[in-house]
C-alpha cells in the first residue's frame, strides 16, 4: 500500500466523495476486510457495501488484497491503494468544478476521523488517564494573522513529516499511539478561547 496517492481524475473524486464510501475506506485501511465484515461494522446491508467497494475498485482506489474460500464461496478482502488520498492535483486543474464535492468529502473525512478517535478514547484503559504524560490533548480558538497561519501550517507540516518518519522506522516492540490533528478557520465566533 502506498502512503499517498494523488487523485488525478474527477471520477475518482466523485466516487470517493460519497460519505459511506469514506467510511468503508476508513474500515479497511489498517486491515483487509470483506464487504460483509465492513457491512457488519457499519451496520449497513452487505449488498450496499459490496456495491460501494466495487465502485471504489472500478476507479482504482481499492483493490482485492487476497481471496479465501469459505464454504464454497470465494471471499474478497479489500484494502485501499494508499493510506492517504491527496487532492492537490485535482485542485490544481479543476478547483472550480470540484469545490462543493471536495468540501463535503473533507468535512465527512474529518467527522469520520473524530468518530474513530472518540471510539478509541472510549476503549482506552482507565490507567492511561492516570499516567498523564502519555495523554496529550488541547483545544484552542485563536485569531491568526496571515503570517501566523503560514507559520502554523509550516509547523504542522514539520510535525506530520516527523510522524511519517516515525511510521517509516516503526519499532515492533514500541507502543501504538493514536494521533489526531485538525485546524481550520471558523470565521467570527462568540465562543472564542483565550
Amino acid at each position: 500500500m502506498q502512503d499517498v496517492y494523488k487523485l488525478e481524475e474527477l471520477e475518482q473524486l466523485r466516487v470517493i466523495s460519497d460519505p459511506l464510501r469514506l467510511k468503508v475506506i476508513w474500515e479497511i485501511i489498517d486491515e483487509a476486510k470483506t464487504g460483509k465484515m465492513v457491512a457488519d461494522i457499519l451496520e449497513a446491508p452487505a449488498p450496499k457495501i459490496h456495491y460501494h467497494l466495487k465502485e471504489l475498485e472500478r476507479v482504482g482506489l481499492v483493490k482485492v488484497e487476497r481471496t479465501e474460500e469459505k464454504n464454497g464461496i470465494v471471499q474478497k478482502f479489500y484494502r485501499p491503494i494508499a493510506r492517504v488520498f491527496s487532492t492537490a492535483e485535482i485542485l490544481l486543474h479543476h478547483k472550480d468544478e470540484v469545490k462543493e464535492e471536495l468540501s463535503d468529502a473533507l468535512k465527512e473525512n474529518i467527522l469520520i476521523s473524530l468518530d474513530k478517535t472518540k471510539s478509541m478514547i472510549k476503549k482506552m484503559d482507565s490507567h492511561i488517564f492516570t499516567e498523564m504524560p502519555q495523554v496529550k490533548f488541547g483545544f484552542n480558538q485563536v485569531r491568526l494573522s496571515k503570517e501566523q497561519q503560514e507559520q502554523l501550517q509550516s509547523k504542522s507540516k514539520e510535525l506530520s513529516d516527523l510522524i511519517q518518519s516515525f511510521k517509516n522506522s516503526s519499532h515492533p516492540d514500541g507502543e501504538l499511539h493514536h494521533l489526531f490533528m485538525v485546524a481550520f478557520p471558523v470565521g467570527d465566533s462568540e465562543n472564542e478561547g483565550s
